[in-house]
Parts: structure tokens; C-alpha cells; sequence
């Protein structure tokens, strides 16, 4: 199936959805990798459907006889801005939907909304988010790769070890205020961040995988990685530790 052969599918589904929600419908949209032109043989269909509140938010997700694997997620509007002018843990993976589309349907200009919603994002929105993906996730899962080299549990530190990776790179998305094109393109785009924490490379081939490494070389590693994030949440004044027992 080529790129051609899913922009007409994705137009075939959009005047589909128009016909059975007629005037609920506020915009469609493509995004991923057909709405960048880098879709592969083997890429998803995925639409973006925004509508009024006459429409419950809900997902359509199959696989045609055909081969195409189409994804179709209905949101109602004011859901859709405000999402698009937020930012939580996550938004490093999620931001590039509201940003890279290929618009077939909109009343009154809808996307362009959501644009200036998405250039609404203030520093003190990244810094909130930094700071809970510290304290919810890095902190707690310091602790259990901590626990399971101290146990000397070698798959539970390498399984913990991996998430912890995950987790900052995430939280270096935030930090740079960028977001990831793809999960696909992750590991390369992570790479030309300017705010990197000191031998990222190195941390990011042993917690990846990416290489051979001994128990003991994991351990390593996320210590190191783990006292560079605190470095550099503290240089960018985020703000992790509360001074309160709060209740």
C-alpha cells in the first residue's frame, strides 16, 4: 500500500464520518507518519476526529481485509484545545499530534485554534510537569533499582533500569521543550537535544541495551544518570522536593 493509496483511504473514512455526524463534526485531520509523508508499507491510518459535545469522546481501532490498520480517535473540541494547550508527563510523545496534520475537514478555521493554543505553553507549564515526572516515576523507580541491586535481583534492575531510561528521556523532551516526530525516531531525536545530561550517550547504550553490559555497569549508569537529572532540574529551578508534609 502505498502513501497515495492511504491518503484516499483516509478521505474515503473522513466523508464517511461526515455523513453519519453530519454538522458534530468540527474538523478531521491525519497525523503520524502519513500526515509527515513518512509512512512505510506497514504504517497505520490515523485520524483525528473533533467534534461537538452532540458526540461522545470514544476510539475506533481495527484491521481492513484489505491490510490497512486504521485508527480514528473522537474528541470533542474543547477537550481538543485544551489538550493542545497543555502540558503533562507525556507530552514529549503525544505534543506532535497536535502539530503535524494533514487537515481534510474544518468549520471556521478549527486548527488554526488549535495552533495558537499550542503557542499558549508557558515555562512554568514545563517546569510543573518536570517536577512530577521526578517525583512520580524517576525518584520511585531510583528506589526499586536501588532495592533490587542491593538484593542483587539482576532482571529486576535491568527491567526497572529500562523504565528509568524511558522516564528521562522523557523528562529531557520537557526540558529542551521538544517533542518526539515518532516513538520510531526516539533514540536519534533525544540525541541532538542541546540540554543533555554529561555522558547521555554512554548511559543511554548500557539502559537501552544498546550494548553488552554487566549488572553492576546498569547500576552505574542510572546513578550517574540520576544525580545529572537532579543537575539539571535544579539549573532549569524545578522544584521535586516538597518542604511540607502535604495531606
Amino acid at each position: 500500500m502505498t502513501h497515495e493509496d492511504r491518503l484516499s483511504i483516509a478521505r474515503d473514512l473522513a466523508q464517511r464520518i461526515l455523513a453519519q455526524y453530519g454538522d458534530a463534526v468540527v474538523g478531521i485531520a491525519i497525523y503520524g507518519s502519513v500526515a509527515r509523508k513518512a509512512d512505510t508499507s506497514f504504517s497505520d491510518i490515523e485520524l483525528k476526529v473533533v467534534t461537538t459535545a452532540a458526540v461522545g469522546e470514544h476510539d475506533v481501532e481495527y484491521v481492513h481485509r484489505s491490510g490497512a490498520k486504521i485508527e480514528i480517535n473522537y474528541e470533542q473540541s474543547e477537550s481538543y484545545l485544551r489538550r493542545a494547550g497543555s502540558v503533562d508527563t507525556d507530552w514529549p510523545i503525544w505534543a506532535a499530534i497536535y502539530r503535524q496534520q494533514v487537515v481534510l475537514f474544518e468549520r471556521e478555521n478549527f486548527f488554526a485554534q488549535a495552533h495558537r493554543a499550542v503557542e499558549s505553553l508557558k515555562d512554568e507549564d514545563f517546569r510543573a510537569a518536570q517536577a512530577q515526572l521526578i517525583s512520580e516515576d524517576l525518584y520511585e523507580l531510583m528506589q526499586k533499582i536501588r532495592g533490587a541491586w542491593q538484593q542483587k535481583r539482576e532482571e529486576n534492575l535491568r527491567w526497572w533500569a529500562g523504565r528509568f531510561l524511558w522516564f528521562s528521556v522523557l523528562w529531557l523532551g520537557l526540558a529542551n521543550r521538544r517533542y518526539f516526530t515518532t516513538g520510531a525516531t526516539v533514540w536519534e531525536e533525544v540525541r541532538r537535544f542541546s540540554i543533555l545530561p554529561q555522558d547521555f550517550e554512554n548511559q543511554m547504550a548500557v539502559l537501552a541495551s544498546f550494548r553488552p553490559s554487566t549488572a553492576g555497569e546498569v547500576y552505574r549508569a542510572v546513578e550517574d544518570l540520576w544525580a545529572e537529572i537532579q543537575k539539571l532540574a535544579e539549573a532549569q529551578g524545578v522544584v521535586w522536593q516538597s518542604d511540607r508534609w502535604l495531606i
